[in-house]
């Protein structure tokens, strides 16, 4: 079995609306995501010979959406959501991204160096 991962990073300002602490008031974040493809087979001929995926080919789908949805937006406006908590974030991008990255078995947001997310299905 083979695991695949990508990373990006993207900036992105929000405010958890119910919050209680500081998180209540607007501010951002220097995000960093990973995407985790597995695949127990590579591509057995092509320009993807012997890969999972082309990492170029992953970044070509997971950048649009970053840049849409992410990269210097406000994500409760982007997201249409009161209270986008990277678990939140976390599972929008894998239902954004499932029907694109079939192989796609996880998603990672580092909110901080810190704090980080997963989510899988």
């Amino acid at each position: 079995m083979f695991e695949l991962n990508k990373h990006f990073r993207f900036e992105s300002a929000h405010v958890l609306k119910y919050h209680t602490g500081k998180c209540g008031r607007p501010h951002g974040h220097s995000y960093e995501l990973t995407v985790s493809l597995r695949s127990d087979t590579l591509c057995p001929e092509g320009s993807s010979t012997n890969m999972v995926m082309d990492f170029n080919d992953i970044a070509t789908i997971v950048k649009p959406m970053i840049e849409t949805y992410f990269d210097h937006h406000w994500i409760n406006e982007t997201l249409q959501c009161e209270s986008p908590t990277a678990e939140f974030i976390a599972q929008w991008i894998f239902r954004y991204l499932k029907p694109r990255l079939p192989l796609l078995t996880r998603v990672t947001v580092n909110e901080t160096t810190t704090s980080s997310v997963t989510y899988w299905e």
